[in-house]
Formats: structure tokens, C-alpha cells, sequence
């Protein structure tokens, strides 16, 4: 049985996340590979966002616990990326955390300055929209070919003119606007009629 369940292992450890947590679904001993490749950048990032290593760890396990429990409930999709999917289930962790703690049922730890003022301002919302709409954009861009991916890239989050791509793209003014012009007409045939 242990041997079986070795090669196993071995065999998925070449297959993509998405594959890996599909078949833990039917093998719970592979979701073992998923924690393998996610429990150090999870923490890193639940430490970012709570500065104490015990809480960081208690997100983390009931991030590995939620992705487990509603694996059935990720859908692949070209260009959505499996880690987008966890890395957002751990901020809604992190969220539910702070809620509590803000509420005074076991506020043990402090948090980073800068993360109290987001979390305690009413625009934390606002904040929490615009990274879902950041995750949104990036799972709708990776689907676009690579080079209207990286024009739109650019322009939306890089803030950069059309001269400033071209520059930086060596093309003309010209072909930005025409490449800008395919990634609207490729979001729009994606069926995604509000970017």
C-alpha cells in the first residue's frame, strides 16, 4: 500500500496543480503535493499580512483545509491559474480572521501599520474590490495571446502611453493602438463584456 501510494506521488509530481488537486479528490494522499508547493508562499504571505508567525500558521492550515473541502468547486479555466484560486481563499481566511479579532474574540496579535489603516478604513472594501478586479484582470489577460497580453499589460497596470509602448515594444504608435484594439475584440469574444 505505501509502496503504491509512493509511486503515486512520484508519478503526479510533474502534473500541474490543477491536475494534482482534481485526482486528491479520489486519492486524499496527493493533496499532499499541493501542500508541498503552496505552504511556504501561503505563509509568507499570511506572515506579510498578520506579523506573527502562530497566526500566519493557524491561516494557512485553514487555507489548506478550505481549498481541500471545496476542491470540487474549482473549475479550470484557460488562463486561471490554481495558485490565483488559493492565494484569494487565504486573503478571504485572512479576512474572517481579522473580522474576529477586530471584534474582540481573541485579538492576540497586532498587525502591520499599514495593514490596520486599509483594514480599519471603510474603503477596505474598495481595497478588497480592487484586488479581486486585479485577480479578475490577470485571469482574463493570461488568455489573450502573448504579445497583445503584454501591450495590454503595459496599459493597464503599468500605466504606460501608447509612445511609451511603442518605444518600449520597438513598433510604431500605430500597431499599439491595433494590438489594443485585438485585445478588446478578444476580451469581448471571451463573453466578458464589462473590462
Amino acid at each position: 500500500m505505501f509502496n503504491r501510494k509512493s509511486r503515486e506521488l512520484d508519478e503526479y509530481r510533474t502534473k500541474s496543480d490543477e491536475e494534482v488537486l482534481t485526482a486528491s479528490r479520489q486519492k486524499p494522499h496527493l493533496f499532499s503535493l499541493i501542500y508541498e508547493r503552496y505552504e511556504r508562499p501561503l505563509m509568507k504571505k499570511a506572515y506579510a499580512l498578520t506579523r506573527n508567525k502562530d497566526t500566519a500558521s493557524d491561516i494557512v492550515q485553514d487555507t489548506f483545509t478550505k481549498i481541500y473541502l471545496h476542491s470540487g468547486s474549482f473549475v479550470s479555466v484557460p488562463g486561471a491559474k490554481f495558485s490565483s484560486w488559493a492565494y484569494k481563499i487565504l486573503l478571504n481566511t485572512f479576512y474572517t480572521w481579522w473580522a474576529k479579532a477586530k471584534g474582540g474574540d481573541h485579538a492576540t496579535t497586532s498587525l502591520d501599520e499599514d495593514m490596520e489603516a486599509v483594514l480599519s478604513d471603510p474603503s477596505s472594501t474598495r481595497e478588497r474590490e480592487r484586488y479581486e478586479l486585479a485577480d479578475f484582470f490577470e485571469s482574463v489577460v493570461r488568455r489573450l495571446p502573448g504579445p497583445v497580453a503584454r501591450i495590454l499589460r503595459l496599459y493597464a497596470i503599468d500605466g504606460k502611453s501608447y509612445k511609451e509602448i511603442a518605444d518600449l515594444e520597438g513598433m510604431s504608435e500605430g500597431a499599439v493602438k491595433v494590438k489594443m484594439l485585438r485585445a478588446r475584440k478578444s476580451i469581448k469574444e471571451l463573453g466578458i463584456d464589462s473590462f
